[in-house]
């Protein structure tokens, strides 16, 4: 498993980045019918996993909550008093649809400032093993064009599995962490704030959920990352 620095240096938090299968894992976690939505929705009693459509999950209770991904971005948010939390699956879809503004607003919603939020951004496809249409970078305004680039960059860490090779003629290699990293920034949080792992699930670690990899190497066993956030009883 593992964990986040700055969600880690907040007393009365517990979270984790893991295998479905990791001991870690709270037994009990709560998680929605993910759909790539911008929606995020609060976490009640009664509510059973993975029916209730949403993108995101939040709670002042002490329920451990998660998102799973297999490539998509984690993101774990914690107020710094560990009063509330909240999970967030960020697709490209949901993040362009406003998942990460709209899980930021819980929070003000809740009078929690923004500057009083630490958020971790979990291990994720990178722009070294994230190869991605024209058509699909045709979507986004030419101010976000930083976040992409036509030249496969080098993997963050020492992979250990060899990055993808262009399939796409005039492709490019998509920034999904640094797409995340730009919206909570335009909804007031400090980059200070964000702490975003280096671990790319395609090239980074085998045991990690690739669905991009898993459709070049189709052999092998589908699996997904949990990623939770819970206040300490």
């Amino acid at each position: 498993m593992q964990q986040a620095d700055n969600l880690g240096a907040i007393p009365g938090i517990d979270h984790g980045f893991c295998t479905i299968n990791d001991p870690m894992r709270p037994d009990d976690v709560f998680f929605c019918k993910q759909v790539h939505s911008a929606s995020v929705i609060e976490w009640q009693p009664g509510q059973v996993a993975n029916t209730l459509e949403a993108d995101g999950v939040f709670t002042h209770e002490h329920q451990p909550i998660a998102v799973i991904t297999a490539d998509c971005l984690p993101i774990l948010i914690a107020a710094k008093n560990a009063e509330k939390v909240a999970a967030v699956h960020g697709g490209w879809k949901g993040l362009q649809g406003g998942i990460v503004a709209n899980a930021i607003q819980r929070f003000v919603d809740e009078g929690i400032t923004v500057d009083q939020l630490q958020v971790a951004i979990g291990p994720s496809i990178k722009p070294c093993c994230y190869e991605v249409s024209e058509a699909f970078v045709a979507q986004f305004p030419m101010d976000q064009k930083h976040l992409w680039q036509h030249t496969q960059p080098a993997p963050l860490l020492a992979p250990q599995i060899a990055p993808p090779h262009a399939r796409q003629v005039g492709s490019a290699w998509f920034d999904l962490s640094g797409y995340g990293v730009m919206l909570l920034l335009a909804a007031g949080v400090k980059r200070a704030q964000i702490e975003v792992s280096k671990v790319c699930t395609y090239c980074s670690s085998p045991s990690f959920a690739s669905y991009r990899r898993r459709t070049h190497h189709p052999e092998e066993p589908k699996t997904l990352i949990y990623s939770w956030v819970a206040r300490k009883a």
